[in-house]
């Protein structure tokens, strides 16, 4: 999972980093040199005349050995190596060298967002000795862990660094991918507003406990984890994150009809989307609750629930109007509720049933001529 960002730093989003660093930046600087009315000077010597801002809009683009190279040119490009803006995205890789990583480590200050990326953990491999690297982690976080807001780590497995949350009080957006660890001290991080675990193996108890020290939490991410048991979660986030607006659950061990009737508390909640497989379990009353809860979901996901009908759903798209995209795969229902949906949600713009076998193409086809506005997905 590359996490690729502005500058010399990262982002969650690898389409945040311009996918020509080289022709961009010059582009950029010849542009640069146009509105100062100076084509015939394009050099250095001018180019360092350039104001500080315009200097350092200029660096983001480059990597930091490429930076670490203009800033032995002059002056005004040591200078601007040295803005802290450049630094406010950290990534620290286990591929960097040594010096590269005491080097780049020197320059930081008053970083927002630090990226943390092990090798790919596998079994069958031999086992990696981050000694070093952890080294240069751990001085970074208790370094500069109170300025951090955002923390992504992905492939650890050091219950030392990750010991560390406790050393990031502000954090407000916590990732994890493919990590696994005790999480002692997750439940010591208080301001958070994303969560997200991808792959991981976190205990319950510990999650379960974070999520109730966390009441402003907005989005959790919960995607193939080790062992979770999402229903209770989905209580305790009934409970104590009623403030929650995105909802993202693809488990093994699915949500049920009680942690459903626990969901109905968000009447906040935007997105709900409930994947990764067939759901054998009958829903209830679930869905009626839901809808009377939530009113204002603008994406719904139920992929594959099989005891999902045209008479469970009906309440769901009578009462959540303001639907935009709705993802029906997999479950039990006729062109009854498809035409239900398209009549009753005014905002409707993405209707996924693909793999609803109770429907016939034919249907579909009439339905599509009848609803142009609506993006009907058979496959």
């Amino acid at each position: 999972m590359d996490l690729q960002g502005e500058g010399c730093s990262s982002s969650s989003n690898s389409n945040d980093e311009p996918p020509n660093k080289k022709s961009k930046v010059s582009h950029l600087v010849s542009e640069v040199i146009g509105v100062y009315g100076c084509k015939e000077h394009e050099d250095t010597n001018y180019i360092s005349m350039l104001p500080h801002e315009i200097l350092v809009n200029i660096f983001k683009y480059l990597d930091f050995k490429t930076i670490s190279s203009c800033a032995t040119l002059c002056k005004s490009f040591y200078k601007a190596s040295n803005d802290s803006t450049l630094y406010s995205n950290v990534t620290l890789k286990y591929t960097m060298e040594k010096g590269y990583l005491e080097a780049y480590t020197a320059k930081i200050s008053h970083p927002k967002k630090l990226f943390v990326e092990y090798k790919f953990f596998d079994k069958r491999q031999q086992i990696e000795d981050y000694t070093e690297f952890n080294k240069y982690v751990t001085t970074v976080i208790k370094k500069y862990g109170q300025f951090l807001n955002f923390l992504h780590f992905e492939s650890c497995r050091s219950e030392e660094v990750l010991q560390l949350l406790s050393e990031c009080p502000n954090l407000t957006s916590l990732s994890f991918y493919r990590c696994k660890s005790s999480f002692e001290k997750l439940p010591t991080v208080q301001n958070l507003t994303r969560l997200r675990f991808v792959a991981s193996d976190v205990p319950n108890t510990v999650l379960n406990e974070t999520l109730k020290h966390n009441l402003n939490l907005r989005i959790i991410s919960l995607f193939d984890n080790i062992n979770l048991y999402v229903n209770g979660i989905a209580e305790t986030i009934g409970e104590y994150n009623r403030n929650i607006e995105e909802l993202y659950f693809c488990e093994k061990r699915r949500v049920r009809a009680k942690g459903m009737r626990a969901l109905a508390r968000c009447n906040k909640l935007k997105v709900l989307e409930l994947t990764g497989g067939p759901y054998q379990c009958d829903p209830e009353d679930s869905l009626q609750q839901m809808a009377a809860g939530c009113s204002l979901l603008e994406r719904l996901s139920i992929y594959g629930w099989k005891g999902i009908n045209d008479d469970n759903l009906l309440p769901m798209l009578q009462c959540c109007t303001q639907l935009k995209e709705l993802d029906l795969r997999g479950i039990d229902i006729t062109i009854k509720s498809c035409r239900e949906a398209a009549l009753s949600l005014p905002k409707l713009q993405t209707l996924d049933v693909y793999k609803c076998n109770r429907i016939k193409k034919t249907q579909l086809l009439k339905l599509q001529r009848d609803f142009q506005e609506i993006n009907i997905v058979t496959s």
